[in-house]
């Protein structure tokens, strides 16, 4: 948008410049021929068009150099201050990945992609401050106060991307907790054939604590994987540590890791995968590095991913326009003085 728009507005002004020297030019020689019948050296009140050009390619390169150097400067004033917000909005730092492409079949993500995208962003990124996250949820049959809940459970040591500072195991996080204590019940639930079969309600009480963040990784959350209608029933967050315990009782049988999980992902998938990058700059190049992988990976929010090729492009931009420019302003004053010069040669004739 940014590089056309220059493009654009660059191409208008040297046709304007043009234009304006060809009809300043035809003025002049139309006057001159008037004051040559007259016994006049050169009409009066009228400046030679060679400094005409000058002049107005001096105003061009002086115009077209402001204007890059202004936009480039707003542009960049923009980023910065974007990417300074990013420290609270961590939405904005954000790689979601949800599928993965093999011998051209879709499927979800699960816990051997964790790994592999860990090797992946270590090989291609070393050095670099890049949190692999995976957050899991529960599709149906847990309820908070009989009432339905969204459930997302991630490894403890990722809290501070969710606004927390420390998570405790039997604890559920919230937005803002309305009581000290979270009564789930639980559907425990049968998998068969043609769905999920529940027969009966298991109860288990949380400690209850609010301050989840709404910038933090929630909102990606939010936006990925809850419907509008969703979003209105109540959003809590446990340690993985607590989710097994919730799926143990919602199954019936003892789960204890992540890959015990992909055996009933079903019902209890694995959201997502959430790349987390220290650095605004480089959420494209990841999206990028995951894609070539085979995975679906995508930034939810991409307002300045392009920046550093957008500055590349502005740079290149300047650049041409100004080479363009000091040829094009050779070129009218080389032809411009030969054209006076052969005026004035007449002259003398």
């Amino acid at each position: 948008m940014y590089f056309s728009l220059f493009i654009i507005v660059t191409v208008a002004v040297v046709l304007f410049l043009c234009l304006g020297v060809f009809v300043y030019f035809q003025i002049y020689k139309k006057n001159i021929n008037k004051a040559l019948n007259n016994n006049i050296n050169k009409p009066k009140h009228m400046v030679e068009p060679y400094k005409v050009v000058f002049v107005l390619v001096v105003l061009f390169v002086s115009f077209a150099i402001t204007l890059t150097s202004v936009a480039g400067l707003i542009y960049s004033k923009n980023y910065f201050s974007y990417e300074k917000d990013t420290a609270e909005n961590m939405a904005s730092r954000t790689v979601y990945v949800d599928y993965s492409f093999e011998n051209d079949n879709l499927r979800c993500v699960n816990s051997s992609d964790i790994e592999k995208i860990n090797q992946i962003i270590a090989r291609k990124f070393p050095g670099r401050n890049i949190n692999v996250i995976p957050v899991y949820s529960v599709c149906s049959g847990i309820y908070l106060n009989d009432e339905h809940v969204n459930l997302f459970a991630f490894p403890k040591e990722y809290c501070s991307f969710f606004g927390l500072d420390t998570m405790q195991d039997n604890t559920a996080y919230f937005y803002n907790a309305e009581e000290s204590k979270a009564e789930f019940q639980i559907s425990v639930t049968k998998i068969v054939d043609n769905g999920f079969v529940s027969d009966k309600l298991e109860k288990l009480i949380f400690e209850a604590k609010n301050g989840v963040s709404k910038k933090s990784l929630v909102s990606v959350i939010e936006e990925e994987n809850m419907t509008p209608s969703m979003r209105e029933d109540p959003i809590c967050f446990v340690t993985m540590e607590s989710f097994y315990k919730i799926v143990s009782i919602m199954l019936e049988t003892e789960v204890k890791s992540e890959f015990e999980l992909d055996e009933y992902s079903s019902l209890i998938p694995l959201e997502g995968i959430y790349i987390c990058s220290d650095k605004l700059s480089s959420v494209n190049s990841i999206s990028s590095t995951l894609v070539q992988q085979n995975y679906n990976s995508y930034s939810p929010i991409d307002t300045f991913g392009d920046f550093e090729e957008s500055i590349s492009n502005t740079f290149i931009v300047f650049i041409l326009s100004s080479v363009a420019l000091i040829f094009l302003s050779a070129v009218n004053i080389f032809i411009t003085v030969k054209t006076a010069k052969r005026i004035k040669d007449k002259e003398n004739i």
